[in-house]
């Protein structure tokens, strides 16, 4: 059983456990492996600490668990790229993550309807998210629950460094 939550300060191990092994699983051949092998759970755990302790208004993050155990997460907030920032009405789908093996059971549908909720709580009526361009997997995720790609891209940058090429999905919320 699959228990949906709220993240807490204590759950950001767990959060940085899942982060990096996920990305190591479903970036593999779409990003250079030296990038995915330098990967630190430590360093991903006081990235994910910050908005654990702070809580930056508007921004959540949910947790799903299994007998304690983090298994993914998901976390949204105000848009983060500055042309976005101007639309009181958006708010972001930052990143959602699962363990490769929770994949294909249904915790990400779950996850992510739980995400979009914590979006309509802080009064978002539309969402966007950024998507690694090469990531097919997520892609078909995102257009099976209704995101649409804007025509919109951008290069970011990632661990290292590495640029990640990305382009933008959006969807209303009131659907």
């Amino acid at each position: 059983m699959v228990e949906l939550r709220d993240a807490t300060l204590a759950d950001a191990h767990g959060i940085a456990t899942v982060n990096v092994r996920s990305w190591r699983a479903a970036y593999r051949g779409l990003l250079p492996d030296d990038v995915l092998a330098g990967l630190s759970v430590h360093d991903r755990e006081q990235f994910w600490s910050g908005p654990l302790t702070t809580r930056p208004a508007n921004t959540r993050i949910v947790v799903a668990a299994i007998e304690d155990a983090i298994v993914g997460f998901a976390a949204t907030g105000p848009p983060l790229v500055p042309d976005d920032r101007a639309d009181p009405t958006l708010g972001d789908l930052y990143a959602l993550y699962l363990n490769l093996d929770v994949w294909c059971r249904g915790i990400g549908t779950q996850l992510h309807a739980a995400a979009l909720d914590r979006l309509r709580s802080c009064g978002f009526t539309h969402a966007g998210l950024w998507v690694l361009d090469t990531n097919e997997r997520a892609l078909r995720f995102y257009n099976r629950h209704g995101w649409t790609d804007t025509g919109r891209t951008q290069v970011d940058h990632g661990p290292g460094g590495t640029e990640l090429h990305e382009r933008r999905l959006q969807r209303e919320l009131n659907v």
